[in-house]
């Protein structure tokens, strides 16, 4: 039996620092939204309980120093210590650039064994494995539009984001870590409004009444992390501005480089993106998924 995971990448709608917790973690309200950009996972058992990951990748680490291994190990630990699995990994998604890739194949060697080796195990027992694993995690398990809090593990599933084309830019060159991105941080310089809440209410609205409020919810993106990136990566500062001067919606994804941009005009959208990839940048197009 070989299965065919879809392992999606995401963007941060909003993402708001609230403060910092006792147990060193930020304290996060966040909307995801899941993208057709996807890795792709594919997998099949093998005999006496080993673990193989392959990628196409060759820069990633392909034992416990990958996220989805880990994951694997972590399943087959607890639920089925006498099982194997080969694991080949087809990367699509940038590597630290915001855009939940290596969480993503965490979930997806969640689900996809839990198939394979025919666990049954509920959504909920999923996400709490992968909120060992990393914060964003238990998000993919569930996908489409989703609020997270505590450190992004407790994940409300939302009615969809309109939907969307959304073009990706990636800074040539540029690569940041959540870490670094964290520890640049002034919690003193965040505001004290905030968007997400509001942003729920009108996503919730809009399925109890059938009205569209893309144009609303888009005047709500907010990133409190845009701060600690651009100090970090001027570079991503000005790419940002290129793409508000083009009178598109835009923001940093999670703790970036990747600055995204939603449209319904994917025309509009094209035509940015021909300038960014003339310069350099890394761009890719795609869409909000409806789940």
């Amino acid at each position: 039996m070989r299965l065919e995971i879809k392992s999606h990448a995401k963007i941060n709608l909003t993402l708001e620092v609230l403060f910092r917790r006792e147990d060193g973690y930020h304290q996060l309200k966040t909307v995801f939204q899941e993208l057709e950009l996807h890795d792709t996972l594919f997998l099949e058992e093998l005999p006496a309980g080993s673990l193989e990951l392959l990628c196409n990748d060759t820069t990633l680490p392909r034992g416990e120093g990958n996220l989805a291994y880990r994951a694997a190990l972590l399943l087959k630990s607890l639920y089925a210590p006498d099982k194997g699995a080969r694991m080949e990994l087809i990367k699509k998604i940038p590597v630290a650039a915001g855009l939940g890739g290596g969480s993503s194949n965490a979930a997806a060697a969640l689900k996809g064994l839990n198939q394979l080796w025919n666990l049954s195990l509920e959504a909920e027992t999923l996400g709490e494995l992968g909120a060992v694993l990393g914060s964003d995690v238990p998000f993919f398990i569930y996908g489409g539009t989703a609020l997270a809090e505590g450190r992004g593990e407790q994940v409300r599933p939302l009615p969809c984001f309109p939907p969307a084309k959304v073009l990706l830019a990636v800074p040539a060159g540029k690569a940041l870590s959540a870490a670094e991105v964290y520890s640049a941080l002034c919690l003193d310089k965040i505001p004290a409004r905030t968007v997400s809440d509001r942003f729920v209410e009108l996503l919730e609205e809009s399925l109890n009444s059938g009205k569209d409020f893309f144009h609303e919810l888009l005047r709500l993106l907010c990133n409190h992390l845009e701060s600690p990136v651009f100090s970090l990566e001027e570079d991503v500062f000005f790419l940002k501005e290129q793409l508000l001067s083009k009178g598109l919606a835009a923001l940093v994804s999670g703790s970036g480089p990747t600055v995204f941009a939603l449209s319904r005009d994917e025309k509009n959208l094209r035509e940015a993106g021909k300038e960014l990839a003339l310069q350099g940048h890394r761009v890719i197009f795609t869409e909000t998924i409806q789940k």
